[in-house]
């Protein structure tokens, strides 16, 4: 399962699926990859909780539109560009990176949804925002 699907893509790109690749399947694998490593890299050592991360506590809905717009930046769209100057989807692909920054960084400071005692709940507490990038005393 990943974190996004194609008919997310095209909510953001409607014509994505037009462009000569069908499906961009297992770039959505990839993406749900990639955002388990940056969770388990700039989340998960700063939440406190000892072990091994359960990816299965996640609420990976959360991440659909991360996931997207990684899809998009990192993956899709350089499929498709032809790399020359003023070429549409080198500037989508910025535009992507940058909303994918975006993105992750608010859903790290609103707080990761994570049923740490995994009763099919997601508690206040459990989804409490790590402080992230600044002194707190």
């Amino acid at each position: 399962m990943a974190m996004s699907t194609d008919s997310n893509l095209v909510t953001f790109v409607p014509d994505i699926l037009q462009m000569g690749i069908e499906s961009f399947a297992q770039e959505h694998t990839k993406a749900r990859t990639h955002i388990r490593r940056e969770l388990r890299i700039h989340w998960w050592n700063k939440k406190g909780i000892k072990g091994e991360m359960d990816f299965s506590k996640l609420t990976e809905t959360q991440f659909t539109d991360a996931a997207s717009y990684l899809v998009l930046w990192k993956y899709a769209l350089p499929q498709l560009t032809n790399w020359v100057e003023d070429d549409r989807f080198l500037k989508m692909i910025d535009f992507y990176k940058a909303r994918y920054g975006e993105e992750f960084e608010a859903i790290l400071r609103d707080g990761v949804e994570y049923d740490e005692d995994a009763d099919n709940t997601v508690t206040d507490e459990e989804k409490k925002a790590i402080h992230h990038g600044r002194l707190i005393r």
